[in-house]
C-alpha cells in the first residue's frame, strides 16, 4: 500500500516537473519554441520519462494550458465569488490585463493557443470546457449579486456572463494585435452598466 502510494507520488512529481519545465520555456520562447528534447532537458528527465506521462508534445501543451488557464480563471473568479461581488472579479481581471498576467505571461501569444486548439481536439475540448466553467461561475455570481442588490435585477444573469466572457476574448484579440486598450476604463464602464439604477429623487 505504502509502496504503491510512494510510486504514485513520484510519478505525479515527475509529471509536474515536465509541466513546470514546459511552462517556463513556453513563457520564454513561445508555444512553438522549445523542442521536446529541450523541455525534457530543462526538467532533468529523459524522453522515456516524458512518454510515460504524455503521448505527444501537444498532449503536454494541453496540460500546460489547463494549468495556466485553469489557475488564472480560478484566481480571478475566487476574488469575488464568496461575496457575490461581480465588481471585484471585473476589477481583478482588469488589473491582470494591466500587469501583463493576461492573456499569457511571456512570449505565449493567443494565436498560438488557437493554432494548438486547431491541431489538438483534446486541447480544443479542454479550452472550451474551461470557458464554459467560467461562464457558469460568472452567471452564478451575477445571480447572487442580483439577490444582494449589487447587479441590475432586470438583466439575464447568463447573458451577463456571456458579455463578460466576450470582453475577455476581445481583450485577447486586442492584446494580440497591440490595439490600444484601457482595461481599467472598460471595467468601470461595464460595472456602471450592470449596477442597479437609483430611482430619481423627488424634488
Amino acid at each position: 500500500m505504502t509502496t504503491t502510494k510512494t510510486r504514485a507520488e513520484a510519478a505525479e512529481k515527475t509529471r509536474a516537473r515536465l509541466i513546470d519545465a514546459a511552462t517556463e520555456l513556453f513563457a520564454r520562447e513561445g508555444l512553438g519554441g522549445p523542442s521536446l528534447d529541450a523541455i525534457c532537458k530543462h526538467a532533468g528527465l529523459t524522453r522515456g520519462a516524458f512518454y510515460v506521462h504524455f503521448s505527444s508534445r501537444d498532449d503536454l501543451i494541453v496540460a500546460v494550458v489547463e494549468k495556466i488557464m485553469g489557475g488564472f480563471i480560478d484566481a480571478i473568479l475566487m476574488a469575488g465569488e464568496a461575496g457575490a461581488d461581480l465588481a471585484t472579479i471585473v476589477r481583478t481581471f482588469a488589473i491582470a490585463v494591466k500587469s501583463g498576467a493576461f492573456p499569457f505571461r511571456g512570449e505565449v501569444r493567443p494565436h498560438q493557443i488557437l493554432e494548438a486548439c486547431a491541431r489538438s481536439p483534446e486541447l480544443h475540448a479542454t479550452y472550451l470546457e474551461l470557458i464554459e466553467q467560467a461562464r457558469a461561475r460568472l452567471a452564478i455570481t451575477a445571480r447572487r449579486g442580483q439577490e444582494a442588490g449589487t447587479v441590475r435585477a432586470d438583466l439575464d444573469a447568463d447573458a451577463v456572463a456571456q458579455l463578460l466572457l466576450a470582453l475577455v476574448l476581445g481583450t485577447e484579440i486586442a492584446t494580440e494585435l497591440d490595439v490600444p486598450h484601457d482595461a481599467g476604463a472598460v471595467a468601470e464602464n461595464v460595472l456602471r452598466m450592470l449596477a442597479p439604477v437609483s430611482p430619481p429623487v423627488s424634488p
